[in-house]
């Protein structure tokens, strides 16, 4: 049983920023793992920008302790101020995709405290992550006592419960934050205070699973840091998986070397590409396109290995490479940057099709992990709006 309650937030202080004549937009930023160099400059010039706590500047230690000392400056000066209502924060994010297209889709999710389920009985992983360092992670949360960013969480929803409820909680009346960022998207977080609102809310998604679609790291840190000091909620984003603007997006793959080119022709056929028919998986190597086309079965795992391109693939890889492979390849969602990454050091890229909702659904239904980096769901969470003080 998932269960979640309202919480008291870290949130700006509006109307002292409004005096000092800072403007909302310059105060919000995306999660540190999606934070490039040139961004992560730009942002350090925006005095209070959250960036500041979310990625802070330094290094080694160093960077803990401007957090720290951030955090503690701005709550002194007013900047940042604890909620004064035990809220759920209703966000919505208005956006076009791609990017500076007619086409405009809007995600609704909820930010909440969630009790965490470390024993992945009811927040369950959709996909497996890549090792990789996760003690910066620790320090920044045990630096603050505080989460920052939190992890993405999505909802079964068939009959739309969740989703319909969301929609009807967006009313103006309840509109506490409203903001454009420098894309022209348009976010607006809703302060839910009313408890048997909150309690329709915490009826559906004790019926519910979670799963974590972004923040696989994050969350098992948080879920460490808690057991460690003996807490049990945590900060989370909670969308409906049947929720009109919630993009996945596909991610590509490439290698570097040419080696495994000859030796992917064991388990495909290659075959020619027209360049706009929809195919499984398109293979990139030396200016060529083709198509792979599966010439066997693997008759020891599950029939979806065989039948989508993500479990295919990354079979076959591990099959080819060993285990260790995913720690090689370069992963994006942009066709040209894995192209490049191919042309760059005489690979090869992996061109898939997004995976689809109802395939998503199926997959977890079947209690089958995903490949790391099948699924990019966008856009991602932006932070600033209100973050958690572990109490």
């Amino acid at each position: 049983m998932v269960e979640i309650k309202e919480f008291h937030g870290l949130i700006y202080n509006q109307q002292k920023l409004s005096k000092l004549k800072v403007n909302f937009k310059d105060l919000i930023c995306p999660p540190f793992d999606t934070i490039s160099s040139s961004l992560h400059r730009s942002l350090l010039l925006k005095k209070y920008n959250f960036v500041n706590l979310e990625l802070p500047k330094g290094t080694g230690q160093k960077k803990y302790q401007n957090a720290k000392k951030i955090l503690s400056s701005w709550k002194r000066s007013k900047i940042i101020v604890e909620d004064d209502l035990p809220s759920i924060y209703l966000y919505s994010h208005k956006f076009s995709y791609p990017v500076g297209c007619e086409k405009q889709y809007t995600r609704y999710g909820i930010f909440c405290l969630i009790k965490a389920d470390p024993s992945y009985t009811d927040i369950i992983p959709h996909e497996h992550t890549n090792p990789k360092p996760i003690e910066e992670r620790a320090k920044l949360i045990s630096a603050l006592n505080a989460q920052t960013s939190s992890p993405f969480f999505i909802v079964e929803d068939e009959k739309k419960e969740f989703y319909n409820l969301l929609l009807k909680l967006a009313k103006p009346q309840y509109l506490f934050i409203t903001t454009k960022d420098s894309l022209g998207d348009e976010h607006k977080i809703y302060k839910i205070v009313d408890s048997k609102l909150i309690g329709k809310i915490k009826d559906i998604l004790k019926r519910k699973k979670l799963y974590i679609a972004d923040g696989h790291h994050r969350y098992k840190v948080t879920c460490e840091y808690l057991k460690k000091n003996k807490k049990e909620y945590l900060l989370g984003y909670i969308c409906s998986l049947e929720d009109e603007g919630l993009l996945i997006l596909p991610t590509h793959r490439a290698l570097a070397g040419s080696h495994i080119v000859e030796e992917l022709k064991k388990y495909f056929d290659f075959l020619d590409w027209d360049g706009k028919s929809n195919v499984e998986i398109v293979f990139y190597h030396k200016g060529s396109f083709k198509t792979l086309k599966p010439k066997i079965s693997f008759k020891d795992t599950a029939k979806i290995i065989n039948n989508q391109p993500y479990f295919l693939l990354d079979r076959v890889l591990r099959e080819l490479e060993g285990e260790k492979i995913t720690q090689h390849i370069f992963y994006h969602q942009e066709i040209k940057e894995v192209v490049n990454f191919a042309d760059k050091y005489d690979g090869c890229a992996f061109i898939l099709p997004a995976v689809k909702k109802e395939e998503f659904s199926k997959v977890l239904k079947d209690k089958i992990i995903f490949p790391p980096k099948s699924t990019y769901f966008y856009p991602k969470v932006f932070c600033g709006f209100v973050f958690y003080e572990f109490k």
